[in-house]
């Protein structure tokens, strides 16, 4: 099975750490965000393609074409034209079923197993918090209804986590954009729901870094949870 991993963002929010750096390559206690990420896929994820664009070069000269027992691809996204134009950046090298994942969060090996075992399948954390940081999944009897983004007051249960289980019929969805112009993949991961089942998969934990206090967050829950 693949993993595609979306690193091609400009990471400002975590300046003055992403003016040298790429922002899947700060280092977390120790280790560069991405290097993490790749540790805890799943043994059947073979190889993972990169998508990379800001500073990109760093992460090819750090990664190579083989780490952590999986073989690395990479493409580049050479605008920021959002997730969904990220992944089209893949496509070519895409078989059938793959994962998708954010390149500046941490994920958790058991969660990603039991992702990967859905045909179609979003990983979500059932959490509190304003709804104009998370994208929200809207669930029903443990399926995906719709995905919202960063939606201002709203209610919700469950936290977007930005790691999908897709195959290719995700490219045949009408894409959807953002107020700004850019390509929104968890709001056609939403209107995918419609016409197919998407299990959620309840994430046991998950580290969204946006910016530096997330960044202190998640060094203190490692440190504390060695």
């Amino acid at each position: 099975m693949q993993a595609v991993i979306l690193a091609a963002g400009k990471g400002t929010r975590l300046r003055p750490l992403t003016l040298k750096i790429p922002k899947p390559m700060v280092v977390l206690k120790g280790k560069p965000i991405l290097e993490r990420t790749l540790y805890q896929l799943p043994e059947e994820i073979d190889e993972v393609i990169l998508v990379i664009g800001y500073l990109g070069n760093k992460i090819k000269k750090y990664f190579g074409s083989n780490f952590a027992g999986k073989h690395i691809k990479y493409v580049v996204q050479k605008e920021q034209r959002g997730t969904f134009h990220a992944l089209k950046q893949a496509k070519k090298f895409l078989n059938n079923d793959f994962l998708v994942l954010m390149a500046d969060d941490i994920y958790f090996k058991k969660d990603l197993i039991n992702l990967a075992k859905n045909k179609h399948a979003v990983l979500a954390r059932e959490m509190r918090g304003p709804s104009e940081k998370f994208g929200v999944c809207l669930v029903k009897n443990n399926y995906l209804l719709d995905i919202r983004e960063k939606e201002k007051g709203m209610k919700f249960k469950f936290a977007n986590c930005g790691a999908f289980k897709l195959n290719m019929a995700i490219f045949e969805e009408p894409i959807i954009y953002g107020p700004t112009g850019e390509e929104w993949l968890s709001s056609m991961i939403g209107s995918l729901a419609k016409k197919n089942k998407i299990k959620i998969v309840r994430a046991l934990k998950w580290l969204p870094i946006a910016n530096i206090d997330d960044l202190k967050k998640a060094e203190r829950y490692l440190i504390e949870n060695r």
